[in-house]
């Protein structure tokens, strides 16, 4: 590795003048000779990506809430921060049973 003699930064490669030259990104410096460099860059390929097709509702947790559509009494529960942070937070419910989707204020 090379460093700016200016600022201390490591050198990278640029191009000035159609010609591949070390130069620094922070202060703009460019080696005048030419170092004994082998530059090499290495791209691999994008791995294939598996998609889970899993509810993400069950990741949270349960608690005992009567759901005002169909009455059942489990729901998924989260809470956000709505409002300013001296005051309580909003608190979220998801039924178990229809999916019917609520919000409680403190």
């Amino acid at each position: 590795m090379m460093f700016c003699p200016k600022c201390g930064s490591i050198l990278a490669p640029k191009d000035v003048a159609k010609k591949k030259k070390l130069g620094c990104l922070r202060c703009n410096y460019v080696a005048k000779e030419r170092p004994n460099v082998k530059l090499q860059e290495t791209v691999e390929k994008a791995k294939k990506v598996q998609v889970i097709e899993e509810d993400p509702m069950k990741s949270y947790p349960k608690t005992k809430e009567e759901c005002p559509k169909c009455s059942n009494r489990e729901a998924y529960f989260w809470t956000v921060q709505t409002r300013a942070g001296d005051e309580a937070e909003t608190r979220f419910f998801e039924c178990t049973k229809c999916r019917h989707r609520w919000r409680e204020y403190s």
